[in-house]
């Protein structure tokens, strides 16, 4: 009896080994909603630089074996393949297709502009890089996150979201000297008066404006 129970215990392990559980199908659910979204962004905003989607579990690698900046690898795939992606750290923190639109949308603004320049866009690559070259990435950060803010108003998405989702994912750096980033409160602050410029409306009262990751940003300006 004993035996037997063993048997069924080893066989029944097997089976959860090979089928498909829960979590594979919520990543795969994911995976389609990233893309889902992306298309929809351009698709409204009639982008026709072919670029794709998806989420990358990649959270150590890099192109860099030396660096820890995992946005080197997700940018370098970017600006090669026009591949846009989510990290499931990332992910895991967006509360709503709004936020998720939000890193999309800045991902596809920097997408287009890797097609614009000499080789084709190669260039960019070299110009979104590490130090001396960090200048243009973080001029060239500020105006894709302005270009993210269009393209999620166009496609129907609050803009705010921006804000909100760089507030989860965006650690704030002591220093940017050597960085490709901008400081993300910076960002935000940037983000917030382009919004205010230009699409007031998203600052009345709603739930993104409502939400403490907002009010908390709000309050340090």
């Amino acid at each position: 009896m004993k035996k037997r129970k063993i048997i069924l215990g080893v066989t029944f392990a097997i089976l959860l080994s090979v089928l498909p559980g829960y979590s594979d199908i919520v990543e795969k659910a994911d995976a389609y909603r990233v893309e889902d979204i992306g298309m929809n962004i351009l698709y409204k905003n009639n982008i026709d630089k072919r670029i794709i989607f998806g989420l990358t579990y990649l959270k150590d690698y890099t192109i860099y074996p030396i660096s820890t900046d995992t946005s080197l690898y997700k940018d370098y795939n970017l600006h090669n393949n026009r591949e846009v992606t989510i990290s499931v750290n990332e992910y895991q923190k967006l509360t709503s297709d709004d936020e998720v639109a939000a890193l999309i949308a800045h991902n596809i603004a920097q997408g287009v502009h890797s097609y614009t320049g000499i080789m084709n866009g190669q260039l960019m690559v070299t110009k979104n890089g590490a130090f001396p070259f960090n200048y243009w990435a973080k001029k060239n950060e500020l105006e894709f996150d302005k270009q993210a803010v269009n393209y999620m108003v166009n496609a129907g998405y609050n803009p705010v979201a921006l804000i909100t989702a760089y507030s989860k994912t965006l650690p704030e750096v002591r220093g940017t000297f050597w960085s490709r980033h901008n400081k993300a409160n910076k960002r935000m602050n940037i983000i917030y008066n382009y919004i205010r410029v230009n699409y007031p409306q998203y600052l009345n009262s709603n739930k993104f404006t409502n939400s403490v990751y907002f009010k908390r940003f709000v309050s340090a300006l």
